[in-house]
């Protein structure tokens, strides 16, 4: 993911950026624009954005002094109740109608959450500028609050960058105020007092970080010590330098921030992203329209199948109508040519089985000799022979089973039964072999 970080002041316009994967970033650029004179903010955007990279998320960063906060302590853990009922809490606790400012939440900590809000005209003017010049960004939010995001600060210490100073407690930012550099020497101290008169316990350390960071350490007027953050040691590919860092640093919490879900955002209800929408919404247009030209597609495809079968049948029904009329051309035209034809077969058939049958009926007459008196029942189904009849003697239906093994596979007499005359009664059961049909 690409995230372009623009950080607006009064003299200076400083874009940044950086492409994250996964654990990993990198900075893909930075440049520094001078304001003032014939060089307008507005043209300045105008030139950052003809070097956009498509699909990068743009975070527009505006001057700290534009922000304010305050202290909540609420019984709820989800961020996205609390702005839902911040507006509630904040309601005639402000000097302006919450209807003219945009609002959001950060967690500070157990139950404390830190309210902040800006002015949504100044926070629209902003993003129309953006907007005019070709580069509307998606996030509008300020450095200060991506204060704990950067690389080797304390989680547990004051941070001082020029702009503004940030309390950060077990990794959480818990306070923040816009100072002026000017003013700093003597409003840090002060501030630090005011803090501790109201209770609050004051952090172990001040970090400073950037140019005018050691300028406030110089002043010797810090109540805390004082510690210049410098890049930590595995960030050598991330900046190339320490001047590097001292500058972007700060752009690069910003980026973190985003990235893990945490960076305040003031464009929200009527201020709310929607170029973000509209790309989806045409993106699901056009896989719709592609949805649609697959189905047209398909149907074509399965109509042109159906086709080619329905020749084929019509093909084939004109191949049995001519071979009906070869076969039997005095008949006249059949309703179902292919069931005449079908019945013919069958009838083939039956006289073939007949035949067949007629032929068994002789070689078993042949096969009885003298000896046996009379077949009184005979039964043919498939291959399988079943025999009833009169014989002499048990013998005779032995010698009558042996002349009969040319004729059967196999064969099995049943039971023989004397009779008082001395002639006996037998049953035979045999398979037919295939060649003897």
């Amino acid at each position: 993911m690409d995230y372009l970080i623009l950080q607006v002041e009064e003299k200076q316009l400083l874009a940044a950026q950086f492409r994250f994967s996964g654990h990993s970033s990198e900075l893909g650029g930075a440049t520094l624009f001078e304001l003032g004179g014939e060089r307008s903010l507005a043209d300045t955007l105008a030139q950052v954005a003809t070097g956009v990279k498509a699909g990068s998320r743009v975070i527009l960063c505006l001057p700290p002094a534009l922000f304010a906060m305050r202290t909540l302590q609420l019984p709820l853990d989800d961020l996205r109740k609390v702005r839902e009922v911040l507006p509630a809490h904040l309601q005639g606790e402000l000097p302006l109608p919450l209807d003219e400012l945009a609002l959001d939440v950060l967690a500070a900590g157990k139950g404390i959450f830190l309210a902040l809000w800006a002015r949504k005209s100044e926070i629209s003017h902003a993003i129309e500028l953006c907007r005019s010049a070709g580069i509307e960004p998606q996030i509008v939010s300020s450095l200060p609050f991506a204060g704990n995001y950067i690389l080797g600060v304390p989680e547990d210490c004051a941070l001082y960058d020029g702009k503004a100073l940030t309390i950060m407690t077990a990794g959480q930012l818990t306070f923040f105020r816009a100072l002026e550099p000017e003013s700093a020497p003597q409003t840090v101290p002060a501030t630090f007092s005011a803090l501790e008169l109201t209770g609050v316990p004051l952090p172990p350390q001040i970090c400073l970080i950037g140019p005018a960071g050691s300028s406030l350490a110089e002043a010797g007027t810090l109540p805390l010590p004082a510690q210049q953050l410098t890049a930590p040691p595995d960030s050598g590919r991330l900046f190339k330098n320490e001047q590097t860092f001292q500058q972007l640093a700060g752009l690069h919490a910003v980026a973190r921030a985003c990235q893990a879900g945490r960076l305040p955002d003031f464009r929200r209800g009527e201020l709310t992203w929607t170029a973000g929408d509209a790309s989806l919404r045409k993106k699901l247009r056009l896989s719709a329209v592609l949805a649609g030209v697959l189905m047209v597609g398909l149907f074509a495809s399965k109509w042109l199948q159906y086709r080619a079968v329905s020749a084929d049948l019509a093909s084939v029904n004109s191949s049995i109508a001519a071979l009906y009329r070869d076969i039997f051309p005095n008949r006249a035209k059949a309703v179902d040519e292919l069931a005449e034809v079908k019945g013919e077969i069958k009838k083939l058939a039956g006289a073939e089985s007949s035949t067949g049958y007629l032929d068994l009926l002789k070689k078993l007459a042949e096969a009885k000799g003298a000896t046996i008196n009379g077949l009184y029942e005979a039964e043919v189904e498939g291959h399988s022979l079943r025999i009833k009849g009169d014989a002499r003697s048990a013998q005779a239906v032995n010698q009558f089973k042996e002349a009969l093994e040319p004729l059967l596979a196999s064969s099995q007499l049943g039971e023989v039964k004397s009779r008082p005359d001395g002639k006996v009664s037998f049953s035979l059961t045999g398979t037919l072999k295939e060649v003897s049909r």
